[in-house]
């Protein structure tokens, strides 16, 4: 419980200056996506990042929508 509400509380009051080029992130669902597990930043472009998924699926996500995760 303590995570979802970790992750809300990142998700509209982070800020997304912590997540840089190789980072580990995460997605959060939204309404138009589904969640996503351990993907690394490949290019960050203003508020875009462009996330490498495991097995190789490249997406341009939001930088609102991932959360980093703690190496």
């Amino acid at each position: 419980m303590i995570t979802i509400v970790a992750a809300a509380i990142e998700r509209f009051f982070g800020t997304p200056e912590n997540i840089e080029v190789n980072a580990r992130v995460n997605r959060l669902a939204g309404l138009a996506a589904a969640e996503k597990y351990d993907g690394r930043v490949l290019k960050i472009t203003g508020s875009r990042a462009k996330v490498c998924w495991p097995k190789g699926e490249k997406t341009v996500e939001d930088l609102n929508s991932l959360i980093l995760i703690a190496e």
